[in-house]
């Protein structure tokens, strides 16, 4: 008696796949944290005007006064606006809120290495399945054959055929042992089935995990900043919007990052559950065809 023994593992080329998108991710995560720590201390308060300058000698004193107002304006036209933008948000934030940043915006990264990874895992495996149906159905042996590690239909063929042949093709046999060897060949076909459902289904936990927590983790990073805003205004003794509008943007920035990897992990999550759907609907769909094909053989026997 003879025993198949089918071992599902991960390509050579998946296995690459995953490892440059971790290699990429520790870049970022090192790069991130190698500005961050490079980044000097912003200072609390910048001026905006130059120092008036000093009266000139021989000049009376009414006439400074009166040069000086007019003088004012226009030095505080012309002297460029401060930008403050997503970078600077960045680094202008807490630590807390600048780790919560890092870890969203990794995330967000994970969340699109998984689905180019799918897209490859997927496209391989429905072509696979087209391949080997068609064999299967103009009975053709030499191409089941060649398909037999690179299919998840194929598999599930090469087990039920193995416990055909410990049937016995010459076996006088009456309907209920044929039944029961329908049974067992569904069993068995079940169990490559379930491995390869198991290894498309890899990294789903990963973006509904991503989907679910991601828009608490950016609100958590929200409230923190808030709370540095608040704690400003009582260190300061001044409620003005320029004291606060800066911690309250920054907070808002981590809201705003946990939103932009919580939606494509969501989308992406959903398209792939429907995708595994229909996997499993076709790989049903050949396991009956397959034992009907076997009924038919067995009874043509007979």
């Amino acid at each position: 008696m003879q025993t198949t023994h089918l071992h599902v593992t991960a390509s050579p080329w998946q296995t690459r796949l995953r490892l440059g998108a971790l290699v990429i991710l520790m870049g970022l995560t090192g790069l991130t944290a190698n500005l961050v720590l490079a980044q000097t201390e912003q200072p609390v308060s910048e001026q905006t005007t130059s120092a008036t300058p000093a009266a000139p000698t021989g000049v009376a004193g009414p006439a400074v006064q009166s040069v000086q107002p007019a003088a004012m304006p226009s030095q505080e036209l012309i002297t460029p606006a401060e930008r403050f933008g997503v970078r600077e948000m960045f680094f202008q934030a807490d630590v807390v809120v600048k780790a919560v940043m890092i870890f969203l915006v990794l995330c967000s990264l994970a969340t699109w290495a998984i689905l180019f990874e799918k897209l490859v895992v997927f496209g391989r495996a429905k072509r696979a399945n087209q391949r080997f149906l068609k064999a299967f159905r103009d009975d053709d042996k030499t191409v089941m054959l060649e398909q037999s590690d690179s299919s998840a239909m194929a598999r599930m063929w090469q087990v039920a055929q193995g416990e055909l042949r410990r049937f016995g093709k010459d076996r006088q046999s009456d309907a209920d042992q044929i039944n029961r060897l329908l049974q067992r060949m569904s069993l068995m076909a079940s169990i490559p089935q379930e491995r390869d459902m198991a290894r498309l289904g890899s990294m789903m936990g990963v973006l509904a995990t991503i989907g679910a927590t991601a828009p608490f983790i950016g609100l958590f990073g929200t409230v923190w900043g808030i709370l540095n805003s608040f704690a400003s205004i009582a260190t300061m003794k001044s409620a003005s919007l320029a004291i606060v509008a800066p911690g309250i943007a920054e907070a808002l920035l981590a809201t705003a990052l946990g939103l932009f990897a919580a939606i494509p992990a969501v989308m992406i999550f959903n398209k792939f559950a429907r995708d595994i759907n229909h996997f499993v609907g076709s790989l049903d769909n050949f396991s009956a065809e397959m034992l009907a094909t076997t009924s038919r053989q067995l009874d043509e026997v007979r």
